[in-house]
């Protein structure tokens, strides 16, 4: 074999060596880059899994989100509906608080007044009770007489319920009856009204009715007829009333009033203090309590 050929066979064996080298290294590169190429892939299909799902997530967060944001406004818009119903009635509490205290500014100027009356009329009251025990001792004796002329009333009253029937005859026996008794009330300087004859003549008043009380003091003039009125005010534990007519009414001092509650005889009032719409008196002859509305007039009956 010549040394040509053994060149060639040393070089065809070295290219071929050379070349395996070549085919082995593209070979473990082609697989190397196949792995990578794979993994890329997987990764890159896995990340638009997860896009999708995140996008899927972020529009189902943002429907949450919408429909809370929805939730919220109608929550703030009920709560600005009730803030302004609030704020309504604070404005119309504020303004009852405000006539609340006008009206206990007034009350309270009121009842200053009426403290500085009462103050007067205990004033008076010390000033005239000398003057009242003299008349409570003529008022112990005229309450025998009053019993004696309130038992011949009744018995007057028995004899005209029996005679109801007979109109004439009833009409005659009141005026009888107001005759007898003006001249007995005439005796203590005092009137009484007469009303128009009527078929039937309420028993229950007169018969309840007091005998008229004692004359007034000597050198006072007294004019007691058609006054009438209500009490508006009572103060039991001093025994004062104040009644609803004065001076401008011809109420005078010494006056008395009967004080009446439907047909039944209350008491007897002795005007102590007068101004000119009202009058103050001592409480006196009291069958029952005296209350306010209670009527008073200066004559007795009808």
């Amino acid at each position: 074999m010549s040394t040509l050929t053994k060149v060639l066979i040393i070089l065809l064996t070295v290219g071929s060596i050379f070349l395996c080298g070549i085919v082995a290294t593209y070979v473990a590169n082609a697989q190397d880059w196949k792995d990578k190429y794979d993994k890329r892939n997987n990764e890159v299909q896995t990340a638009r899994a997860d896009a999708t799902k995140a996008n899927e997530d972020f529009n189902k967060l943002k429907d949450d989100t919408d429909r809370l944001k929805t939730q919220l406004n109608a929550a703030v818009a009920d709560l600005q509906s009730k803030l302004s119903d609030l704020e309504a009635k604070l404005n119309q509490s504020e303004r009852e608080k405000s006539e609340l205290l006008t009206k206990v500014n007034g009350w309270t100027s009121v009842v200053q007044d009426f403290q500085q009356t009462n103050d007067k009329q205990l004033s008076l009251l010390s000033n005239t009770q000398d003057e009242l025990q003299n008349v409570q001792a003529e008022l112990t004796k005229e309450k025998s007489q009053n019993k004696e002329i309130t038992t011949a009333i009744l018995e007057k009253m028995a004899i005209i319920s029996q005679l109801e029937e007979q109109s004439k005859q009833l009409t005659k026996e009141k005026l009888l009856l107001q005759a007898r008794l003006e001249q007995v009330v005439r005796q203590y300087g005092k009137t009484v009204l007469t009303s128009p004859a009527v078929d039937t003549i309420p028993d229950k008043a007169q018969a309840t009715a007091p005998a008229p009380p004692a004359p007034a003091p000597v050198g006072t003039a007294v004019k007691e007829i058609g006054l009438k009125g209500v009490i508006t005010q009572v103060d039991l534990k001093n025994s004062l009333a104040e009644i609803s007519i004065g001076a401008a009414d011809g109420v005078k001092e010494k006056m008395k009033f009967y004080v009446t509650r439907g047909d039944s005889f209350i008491c007897n009032i002795l005007i102590l203090d007068v101004d000119a719409e009202r009058a103050v008196g001592f409480i006196e002859l009291v069958q029952s309590p005296p209350k306010v509305g209670d009527k008073v007039s200066t004559n007795i009956g009808p």
